[in-house]
């Protein structure tokens, strides 16, 4: 067992009534207690809202309200609002290790219904769905499939150009004359296919966005007289509840487009027209698409000429979406789907949501080990969602503090253990250390250990006062940042409280972000070291806001930074704050940290 260090650096953090701040909830795993999660999108007149607050979200599942008793906001970056290719942005360091699986990007699936789109008619609605790709964000995974008797033609990528080059490669298959017969089988068989596609979509992580592009789908209908029975092609309304069954379990999401198809018959077809004109319309199966997206709580849309949009902005309005948590019944945890409503308090806000929401069965958990025992067992322990972050600081001959910093990810929650390891590059546990009861009366949980300089990993197991169990791990360096004659500590990022600092892991409204580091080793000149502070989209890009440190001389061979900087017009996503740290006006030095920007309740 190693005691604890409370160094000036961990003096400052712990120097304060830390509050408890609103926090997101995971998704609740199966067979596990604890609150369950819906989510839902939020679009206003100018596309996705991503300031709701949870009083403000009406809750009900069979009917009955709940309570919402967490309201988390995932932001997915998108690309150009006007659907041009950009490039993507780099990916950030995390911000903190986890228990909660963030979902990297959206899974987008393009089903292109070929054999029911002419040739020539597919012009204007491939052109709109390379558009709505090309506004997809740089870590949405997208793929291309043709149906019902075609295949995959582009499997899930990020190239998002690969996809767009096969989408205007497409030309239609249609008949010119399909008979009834026909459609109905084509119909019966597109909707299978569908079903068995999102169903094997459902063990990916993430939302999942399914774009059909069909230029019909009949409705539930008999392909035989009624005094005979069915044929080969009946359609049945139980294959429409498969599809919504399937996108219930998958979390998916349906865009049903159809485009504004219209041609002259032959002259044959006309003398059968009772309305005596020569034109026919896409009409005729457009029942059975929308069909399709009401039972899925989709979308429809239709394609009216070579500039439209519709598409491309009703993804776009998908870019984030909620998660909005409560606490079922036990007997509700049952495995079955419930029905589920979600109405929010505020003008001109549009929500969407599946019509239902699957309530995994609870099973048994072990609930007698240790957290000592969870340490060193290497499992993942996922019914107590956890984040923490290790930062480094100067330590005593040699050595780092490692600063850790714990909380969990629910507003409300109190830990009544919590143990503390760092495990080496050979998978070695070197140092392992409990918080004591002061630690564990804070939020967040802040305490020290020492090691020798290296890479290593932070693992912590913790069990909360309802005896729910958590672990989460967090990989870093422990080592200081080089800044010419002098080293600089890790930036640890929070907020002030009663003129005190006070550490962070998420933030929401926040006006600004405080930033605290320690500069060692004495310079030139008493007065010749200054910090400027910034914050940007990513490690080398132009600042999109600064802070004017003060710099305090705590001693002769160290110094304490801190500083703010406004992040209230920042939208949610993560960002990277810069201290850059100069000797009489040269730059010797920087560190970074990844911040995370979230919404109201966080």
């Amino acid at each position: 067992m190693l005691s604890l260090m409370h160094g000036p650096l961990l003096r400052v953090l712990t120097a304060v009534g830390l509050a408890v701040w609103a926090a997101a909830v995971v998704m609740a795993q199966p067979g596990l207690s604890g609150p369950v999660a819906v989510d839902f999108f939020a679009a206003g007149p100018d596309g996705s809202v991503f300031d709701l607050r949870a009083d403000e979200v009406s809750l009900k599942v069979d009917g009955r309200a709940r309570q919402v008793r967490s309201l988390r906001y995932i932001s997915l970056p998108t690309g150009d609002s006007a659907g041009v290719p950009v490039e993507p942005a780099p990916e950030l360091e995390p911000p903190y290790g986890s228990n909660v699986t963030e979902p990297s990007g959206r899974w987008v699936t393009i089903i292109v219904d070929h054999e029911s789109i002419r040739a020539g008619a597919e012009k204007n609605t491939m052109a709109a769905a390379v558009r709505m790709v090309n506004s997809l964000g740089p870590r949405d995974r997208v793929s291309y499939v043709t149906m019902p008797n075609g295949g995959l033609e582009v499997d899930f990528t990020t190239d998002h150009e690969k996809v767009t080059s096969a989408l205007k490669r497409f030309v239609g298959r249609a008949s010119r004359e399909p008979t009834d017969q026909d459609r109905s089988c084509r119909s019966r068989l597109l909707l299978n296919s569908i079903r068995d596609l999102i169903d094997g979509m459902a063990s990916l992580e993430g939302p999942k966005t399914i774009v059909l592009l069909s230029s019909g789908l009949l409705n539930p209908r008999r392909d035989a007289p009624a005094d005979r029975p069915p044929g080969p092609c009946e359609i049945r309304l139980v294959y429409f509840q498969e599809v919504a069954q399937a996108a219930t379990m998958a979390r998916a999401h349906l865009f049903v487009v159809q485009p504004d198809d219209l041609f002259v018959e032959n002259a044959r077809t006309s003398f059968v027209d009772v309305t005596a004109s020569r034109f026919a319309s896409s009409d005729a199966d457009r029942a059975g698409l929308e069909s399709l997206a009401g039972v899925t709580g989709g979308e429809f849309h239709r394609i009216v000429g070579p500039d439209d949009n519709t598409l491309m902005r009703s993804v776009r309005a998908m870019s984030g979406y909620y998660i909005a948590t409560f606490e079922p019944e036990r007997g509700e945890r049952n495995g079955f789907a419930h029905r589920v409503e979600v109405t929010v308090a505020r003008e001109r806000v549009r929500v969407r949501t599946r019509p239902e929401l699957v309530i995994p069965r609870l099973a048994a958990t072990n609930a007698s080990k240790a957290p000592g025992d969870m340490l060193r067992d290497g499992a993942v322990y996922m019914g107590l969602p956890l984040r923490t972050v290790a930062l480094a600081s100067a330590g005593d001959q040699g050595t780092v503090k490692v600063l850790a910093i714990l909380e969990p990810v629910e507003s409300g929650v109190t830990l009544s253990s919590a143990v503390f390891g760092l495990i080496d590059s050979r998978d070695r546990l070197v140092v392992q250390w409990t918080a004591n009861e002061r630690e564990l009366a804070g939020s967040p949980v802040i305490t020290a250990g020492a090691v020798s300089p290296g890479p290593y990993r932070l693992r912590v197991a913790a069990i909360d006062s309802t005896g729910r169990r958590g672990t989460t791990e967090y990989d870093f360096v422990a080592r200081l940042s080089e800044a010419g004659p002098m080293s600089i500590s890790a930036l640890v990022l929070g907020t002030t409280r009663d003129n005190r600092f006070a550490p962070k892991l998420v933030f929401g409204t926040d006006q600004a972000v405080v930033a605290y580091l320690e500069v060692y080793g004495t310079p030139p000149k008493p007065d010749s070291v200054t910090v400027r502070l910034e914050i940007a989209a990513s490690p080398d890009a132009r600042s999109l806001a600064t802070g004017s440190p003060r710099v305090t001389a705590a001693a002769a061979d160290r110094r304490m930074v801190t500083g703010a900087i406004p992040i209230a017009p920042l939208p949610p996503g993560d960002y990277v704050v810069r201290a850059v740290v100069s000797v009489d006006g040269r730059p010797v030095g920087r560190v970074t940290r990844t911040l995370r920007k979230t919404t109201a309740g966080q």
